[in-house]
């Protein structure tokens, strides 16, 4: 599925969009000069924002963001090897327990808050609770 022109949203407009698996690509954007013109990193961290307040707290997905919330990255380790790894996930989700375990161990430390954010995930079956998690993302409103 794809997307097209998008409409103006006052200070912001989005100018071109695509929609894929349920992700929006913005592709050009072009920031107002209102009263707090925006930069992009602004506007995606208030993107971010609005998707994780839309997330349900008791929900798979929101148990999996605090999960990822607790873990550590080692200090040279760069956002697109950290991709990558979330990459791994998404392609195979059955691999979730494996997953968990490499995460957690990517600061070379398995903390306390790691541990309880995996016992708080409450994962009997990987598949079921990926496939859950697929369903919530399905239904958030955004």
């Amino acid at each position: 599925m794809t997307g097209g022109d998008a409409p103006d949203t006052g200070d912001i407009k989005i100018v071109r969009t695509a929609y894929t698996w349920n992700m929006l690509y913005v592709s050009t954007l072009k920031l107002g000069k209102g009263k707090y013109p925006m930069k992009l990193d602004k506007f995606v961290l208030a993107q971010n924002m609005a998707f994780l307040i839309s997330i349900p707290p008791e929900s798979n997905l929101a148990k999996l963001l605090s999960f990822c919330l607790a873990t550590k990255a080692r200090k040279k380790m760069t956002g697109t090897e950290i991709l990558k790894i979330t990459c791994e996930l998404m392609e195979n989700p059955s691999n979730l327990p494996y997953w968990t375990q490499d995460v957690m161990g990517l600061d070379l430390d398995y903390s306390s808050e790691e541990w309880k954010a995996l016992g708080e995930m409450g994962i009997n079956d990987a598949e079921e609770f990926m496939t859950t998690l697929w369903q919530e993302l399905e239904n958030l409103n955004l």
